[in-house]
């Protein structure tokens, strides 16, 4: 009876750990990695996930995972600088060595290529699921900002905010033209501006299947993934609910 126990949980183990690397090639040259958890060959429906900027794209792996076994397609990508994104000229580890700035400069320079990245990964998964399929994104922390700039450029079905603070502008953005928009918002209470953020999003949020998780504390993104262990869970049941037709 053992044995059988065992045999099935590595059979499981082995089944939620599928994923494929992927790379996309931006206008000018550039490759962006990213981690592609396939759905159901015609399932009309996928989410992007956009990383916080001090991880990378493993951060969605379960949840990644969870997606795809629920038979959606989920994509996430390291942003360019971070994780297997990176060649000499764009790297978030040497750009946290320079100061005054120089940094600002040279970050600055850097993230004015994430918007057509992120596009990019956006027409990966728009080919897996049709003009007439339906895509998500969630974005954890800077994440979010990319979010809400695809979302306004393209077809987004639903959109999550994962500790994710927004500038006035960005709210704006967001209330004139994604509030309808089922949306997802995570944020801890005692995180600074996040929360701020989080409670006027909810706020704006029209659409009846929107949804406001909180916590306690100062936890920040991917930690509440560890304090929580539901959190993947809930984030995956919520797109898989609101991405359908």
């Amino acid at each position: 009876m053992k044995k059988t126990i065992v045999l099935m949980t590595l059979c499981f183990a082995f089944k939620s750990a599928a994923s494929t690397d992927i790379t996309l090639t931006s206008s000018d040259g550039f490759t962006i990695h990213g981690s592609y958890f396939s759905g159901k060959e015609d399932s009309n429906k996928a989410l992007l996930m956009l990383h916080q900027c001090n991880f990378n794209r493993s951060m969605y792996n379960d949840i990644g995972n969870q997606l795809s076994q629920q038979g959606i397609h989920a994509l996430s990508i390291d942003f360019r600088g971070y994780g297997d994104s990176k060649n000499n000229q764009f790297d978030v580890s040497s750009i946290r060595k320079l100061s005054g700035q120089s940094r600002t400069d040279a970050w600055r320079d850097m993230v004015k290529y994430w918007p057509q990245d992120v596009q990019l990964a956006y027409e990966y998964l728009r080919r897996k699921v049709s003009n007439t399929g339906q895509i998500g994104v969630i974005g954890a922390s800077c994440g979010g900002t990319q979010a809400i700039t695809l979302a306004n450029n393209t077809n987004i079905d639903a959109i999550g905010f994962f500790s994710s603070a927004q500038t006035y502008d960005n709210i704006q953005k967001y209330v004139a033209n994604l509030s309808g928009k089922p949306t997802l918002i995570i944020a801890a209470d005692d995180d600074g501006r996040t929360y701020t953020s989080a409670n006027i999003l909810f706020k704006e949020a029209k659409h009846a299947n929107s949804k406001l998780l909180t916590y306690k504390g100062k936890l920040h993104g991917y930690p509440l993934l560890e304090h929580d262990k539901n959190l993947n869970n809930a984030i995956s049941h919520w797109f898989g609910q609101q991405l359908k037709k």
